[in-house]
């Protein structure tokens, strides 16, 4: 695609100029503020209607020097032809429309409207749009493929990553794999526990075994204690276990001979055992009255000690519920003043940039100290009341995500409703408290059981039996002593040789622990070095695919290159689309850090690249041409534009044929 002829009217200072091409490259003479921008602009209007500046709120009006001038066209229109050489005419007309109000004397500004035409026929927006989508692929196409810095400088990295990837084509992990023998065993990392066909991606996987060494490394950090815990928790022992056994079945037996003795001297007094006979059952029936007793009174109030029950559960419930909303309240109470200080914030920080205006000194170079061109200062005063009106619209937005009216009015009432609640929560439990003192009051007292006359009966009956049995066990009290002495000497051996068998078994078993736990420690080392295998062959295959990706890419182009990954602190890469540039000395440098014309080159080499794959041209634009030595030749309609102080009005000159230009 190619200009044939481009006129434009009252389009941004030029008020009419045909430029006739005839599908060759051109360059476009003139001084600074003749307009070489705003040719350039004529086409990027009508092709997907910006600036080629970028600029924002583009308009083609054309300004005097009491504003912009009204009741006029402003038009630009261009014969382009296609590559396959038909011929297409596209016009785009701006203007202002104006409506007269009932009753009113004079029409009022109503707005603006572009007109839209192909081949002098007028078209809907959406038509014109789909029309050039057809013959160009769209806006963003165009702008690839017309403006040398869009593709490396104004797109996001990652979309001209995708664009790359779509013209050399992607290296799947296959193809890394397949093609270094020292990545066969990746597949083996990457498949998918439980599965047999399922495998994660490089990058799943880094991350599912970056998650699994921290977890794993944690475990191994915390067994070395464990170990030392457990040791430290073996016993002393002084025995060991077949005679801490050996000991044992010998007081067993001795006990057994005792404790037979004792029985004889028991049965030789049958008269003793009578006597504590009785004594026990007199015991018994003390303990029997004094429980049907308490029965007895427990029944009279087990009505009023049920109601007790409910209110105190009721009385549970309603503390929490009060603590809940005084919390709340509380909460949303300090969230309403955080709130009110930042939008306090806000309109302060809103106050002191509406108090900014533009700097009239900007409107003469710093170096000359002359006037600057109208239509640049008028462009610096936009550039700063809209850096102006962005801010403050930031600002705003922050305020109505952050710190509303509606925000500190809707939490300050939520804390009112809370505070509410409270209220009737501290209300209910005073009500509830009250019923609770009330029930305990109508509890029954019930004296105690030591005052009845039946304890009094019971007990002196019980006091009999014990000098009855103290009288008859008179004889027989010294013997049993001794035998009970022995008894329990032998029975305290037996015991402490129990708990040196208990303190074996809990040695024993710590043992077992730490010999666990060293096993324990022993797999998770094996899995953490298999996991540094596995991301070391990660690191291997990704460092093979930037290689076998990047070259693929580079080796589409003659001198620009492309850093597709940038690596990590840790190791690790991350996905960049970084153009780069060789500067005279055949270094590589960011396109942003290049000079001028290594730039322009840079981009131009990308269109050419791009223009291939897709088998489209576009006409490009050079703005600054004289800055540059030498141009890349290129198979498109290249168009430039040159700063020429003796030019005070636009002049054409055609690189296939002297064709004058009108301004």
């Amino acid at each position: 695609m190619r200009i044939n002829t481009l006129h434009i009217e009252n389009f941004q200072g030029i008020r009419d100029a045909t430029f006739d091409l005839g599908g060759h490259s051109a360059s476009i003479y003139g001084d600074n503020g003749t307009g070489k921008t705003t040719v350039f602009n004529a086409i990027t209007w009508l092709l997907f209607d910006r600036a080629s500046t970028g600029a924002k709120n583009f308009t083609p009006k054309t300004r005097g020097p009491g504003g912009d001038l009204h009741h006029l066209e402003h038009m630009a229109e261009a014969q382009f032809i296609m590559d396959d050489g038909r011929l297409v005419q596209l016009r785009k007309v701006f203007h202002e429309n104006y409506k007269k109000k009932r009753g009113a004397a004079t029409a009022e500004f109503d707005g603006h409207s572009i007109d839209f035409y192909i081949d002098g026929v007028p078209v809907k927006e959406k038509e014109y749009t789909a029309t050039l989508q057809a013959l160009c692929g769209g806006a963003e196409k165009m702008k690839m493929l017309t403006m040398p810095n869009y593709f490396p400088e104004e797109m996001a990295w990652d979309a001209r990553r995708k664009i790359l990837l779509e013209v050399c084509g992607d290296v799947t992990d296959g193809d890394v794999i397949a093609g270094h023998p020292e990545l066969e065993e990746l597949d083996t990392y990457l498949l998918m526990p439980g599965t047999t066909r399922q495998f994660y991606s490089v990058e799943e996987y880094r991350k599912v075994a970056a998650a699994q060494k921290t977890a794993i490394n944690k475990q191994l950090q915390e067994i070395p204690g464990r170990i030392d815990e457990a040791q430290r928790a073996i016993p002393e022992v002084d025995a060991s276990p077949e005679e801490i056994t050996a000991e044992l079945e010998r007081l067993e037996a001795q006990s057994q001979k005792i404790t037979q003795r004792k029985a004889t001297i028991l049965a030789g007094n049958t008269a003793t055992a009578e006597a504590q006979k009785r004594t026990a059952e007199a015991d018994a029936k003390v303990a029997e009255a004094r429980a049907a007793y308490i029965t007895n009174a427990s029944t009279v109030n087990a009505g009023i000690n049920a109601a007790i029950g409910e209110v105190q559960r009721q009385i549970v419930a309603v503390r929490g519920r009060l603590n809940e909303a005084k919390a709340e309240a509380e909460r949303q109470e300090a969230l309403a003043e955080r709130m009110a200080a930042r939008r306090k914030e806000l309109l302060e920080e809103y106050s002191r940039i509406q108090t900014e205006y533009w700097d009239e000194g900007e409107a003469t170079c710093p170096t000359c100290h002359q006037a600057l061109p109208a239509d640049q200062v008028e462009d610096m005063r936009q550039q700063f009341n809209i850096r102006k009106s962005n801010r403050l619209q930031a600002i705003n937005e922050k305020g109505q995500k952050e710190a509303s009216k509606d925000m500190i009015a809707a939490a300050q009432q939520a804390a009112a409703t809370e505070q509410q609640k409270a209220e009737a929560a501290e209300m209910e439990l005073k009500g509830l408290e009250q019923q609770l003192s009330a029930l305990q009051g109508k509890l029954a007292q019930t004296p105690p059981f030591e005052t009845t006359q039946e304890y009094h009966d019971l007990t002196e009956y019980a006091a009999k039996c014990r000098a009855e049995e103290a009288e008859a066990g008179m004889d027989t009290s010294a013997a049993l002593e001794g035998v009970n002495n022995e008894l329990e000497s032998v029975q305290g051996r037996a015991r402490e040789l129990q708990r040196k068998r208990s303190f074996l078994a809990q040695a024993e078993t710590q043992r077992k622990r730490i010999a666990e736990l060293e096993a324990r420690e022993k797999d998770l080392s094996c899995q953490y070095e298999e996991l540094e295998k596995g991301l070391y062959l990660c690191d291997l295959f990704i460092k093979a695919k930037v290689d076998m990706l990047t070259e693929r890419i580079n080796s589409k182009f003659k001198s620009v290159r492309f850093r597709l990954f940038q690596e990590q602190v840790n190791g690790g890469v991350k996905d960049d689309c970084e153009v780069l540039v060789p500067t005279a000395e055949g270094v590589l440098v960011p396109y942003t850090f290049a000079n001028n014309a290594a730039r322009i080159n840079a981009g131009l080499e990308i269109i050419g690249a791009l223009s291939a794959h897709w088998g489209l041209t576009m006409p490009v634009f050079i703005d600054n041409a004289e800055s540059i030595t030498h141009i890349a030749s290129l198979p498109s309609q290249v168009v430039r534009l040159v700063v020429s102080e003796a030019d005070s009005r636009l002049r054409l000159e055609v690189d296939a044929a002297e064709t004058e230009g009108a301004a």
